[in-house]
């Protein structure tokens, strides 16, 4: 297990969250990979982001805490759903993304989603961050305590240089 995916478990760990739901992307497998080998840690895989966000509000209605692990592209995808649980809803969680498309990213068909996923996030209100470096793993517990508080998910997209321990 890589040291940023023993970073970002550990974090999760720390907000009490227990339940993790996650599709695979390239970029997340230290950490899907970390999180089905911790016993404490249910570990939910779904085909799609808008299910594993329906399973992450689910846990919060029965007392639990959850995260979606999953690739911006999920994201996009689940616009609606992200939305309607954090305004109709108020249902706090967070989503942990492989934030695709930047300038380190090699492939064409991932650059859209890079250019077009901070504009989303700000159009529909959610609140999101950028973990650029593995020190800004610790920022998952300000996010989940703002989740918590505000009472609506909160998106962190994690770059390649965090997930893969450069800073």
């Amino acid at each position: 297990m890589t040291a940023p995916a023993q970073l970002v478990l550990a974090e999760l760990k720390a907000c009490g969250i227990d339940l993790v739901a996650s599709l695979p992307d390239k970029w997340l497998s230290d950490i899907l990979d970390a999180v089905e080998a911790d016993a404490d840690v249910t570990h939910v895989r779904v085909t799609r982001e808008d299910d594993g966000m329906g399973i992450c509000a689910g846990a919060y209605l029965g007392g639990r805490k959850a995260a979606l692990v999953c690739q911006n592209a999920g994201v996009l995808l689940s616009t609606n759903v992200l939305a309607g649980y954090a305004f109709h809803h108020q249902i706090p969680f967070l989503v942990l993304a492989a934030y695709r498309g930047r300038e380190d990213d090699a492939y064409y068909y991932q650059i859209y989603k890079g250019r077009i996923t901070v504009p989303v996030l700000e159009a529909i209100g959610v609140p999101y961050g950028i973990l650029d470096d593995p020190g800004d793993f610790k920022r998952i517990r300000d996010y989940q305590r703002q989740s918590q508080l505000a009472r609506m998910p909160a998106v962190l997209l994690m770059t390649s240089r965090a997930l893969a321990g450069r800073g």
